[in-house]
């Protein structure tokens, strides 16, 4: 079984090179430098989806889409959500700017190992003291 905190650690001095080289990376080189158990046939299962979910729950930019494929330069199918958007290849490069722009640390960001149900827990709960507070 796929220690996903872990395999976030590993994948993350990979993700921070790419951001700072302004570059994306394919998925057989993000599964390469991070080693087994990630390959390329799941790292969108094992790794990236759980990323995005952490990303997008953690109000960051969507690390997953500097992750193509090495014969198109775009991600797969995975990463593309049907009806999510009538332009998915600028959706793409909007998610692609957000992370070149973000000011990555060089440490991986620690909202990015907590379990989902933690932070969406956080989240929702700083939304509600929030409500509550301008009540």
């Amino acid at each position: 079984m796929l220690d996903l905190a872990d395999a976030i650690r590993r994948a993350w001095p990979v993700l921070h090179e790419a951001i700072r080289m302004r570059r994306t990376v394919s998925y057989s080189e993000l599964a390469g430098r991070a080693g087994p158990p990630l390959n390329k046939r799941s790292l969108h299962r094992q790794l990236l989806r759980p990323l995005s979910e952490r990303c997008r729950s953690s109000g960051l930019p969507d690390l997953a889409a500097l992750v193509v494929r090495k014969d198109t330069g775009i991600p797969g199918g995975g990463w593309f959500e049907p009806g999510q958007s009538l332009d998915p290849l600028g959706r793409w490069a909007e998610a692609l700017a957000e992370c070149f722009a973000y000011p990555w640390p060089v440490r991986l960001d620690p909202r990015l190992l907590q379990p989902l149900e933690t932070t969406t827990r956080r989240t929702r709960d700083r939304h509600t003291n929030r409500h509550l507070l301008e009540q």
